[in-house]
């Protein structure tokens, strides 16, 4: 997979488009834009169309969106809980144990010194890997390995488990994290939160709370303030634990 060379935001429509290749013109929906734009320090260029376009070089934020997707993603809202709860830093390593299609592992990446990613389904183990290689993070090591087998990794600060029984695994993360550390599970429904939670009972693992978030946009735009009519309710719930 190439490197995301520039980041074009379309100013009318705010479309983001990813540019692979400034040996080349470039096309959009909006009209083409020339190479030597492209290649130049500019901030601005007009496409032959005339449409306006700001150049940007590729941040994390406007390359999350371009992600290839398999299974279902961990949503932003979540992640960032996630980030905001544990206090993950430059220097946290971090164990990923269901990479799914690399949401959260690249988030955790995007913040934290060193990521181990568990993915033992080979179609996701492969999406995985194509989405570290367009965000061109060296700080992540993908596993295909099975996250219910063991974990290699010690002195972890925090494990994330995405996983439908994660109470099999529940040892294996109680070993690998130092004290103190974090051990956060997602999970769909109520039944397996529960399940995962009394498993704990018997582990250093202590359990701190369980969550979910809604997220709800607004519109604001001249005298209208209200709602958005569609609203990011249940994606998951998060169990917040720490090995004492």
């Amino acid at each position: 997979m190439r490197k995301i060379e520039r980041v074009l935001l379309h100013h009318k429509s705010k479309k983001l488009f990813l540019v692979k290749d400034l040996a080349d013109n470039f096309h959009t929906p909006f009209g083409t834009l020339s190479k030597a734009d492209l290649q130049s320090s500019k901030e601005k260029i007009k496409s032959d169309k005339g449409e306006l376009f700001t150049v940007l070089q590729p941040s994390f934020s406007d390359l999350y969106h371009q992600l290839q997707r398999g299974p279902q993603v961990m949503i932003q809202k979540d992640i960032g809980l996630i980030l905001a709860k544990t206090g993950v830093n430059q220097e946290s390593r971090v164990v990923d144990a269901g990479g799914g299609s690399g949401s959260l592992c690249l988030s955790l990446a995007n913040v934290c010194k060193e990521i181990s990613v568990y993915e033992i389904n080979p179609e996701h183990y492969d999406i995985v890997q194509k989405n570290i290689n367009m965000m061109g993070f060296t700080n992540i090591t993908l596993k295909q390995e099975n996250v219910y087998k063991g974990i290699s990794e010690t002195d972890i600060d925090l494990v994330t488990f995405d996983l439908p029984e994660p109470w099999l695994a529940l040892e294996h993360g109680e070993k690998a994290l130092k004290t103190g550390g974090w051990l956060v599970v997602y999970l769909p429904n109520l039944l397996q939160v529960k399940e995962f939670i009394e498993a704990t009972k018997k582990t250093k693992i202590y359990v701190l709370e369980t969550l979910e978030l809604i997220e709800r946009k607004w519109k604001i735009e001249d005298r209208i303030m209200r709602p958005e009519f569609e609203m990011l309710g249940h994606t998951g719930f998060l169990t917040f634990a720490r090995k004492l």
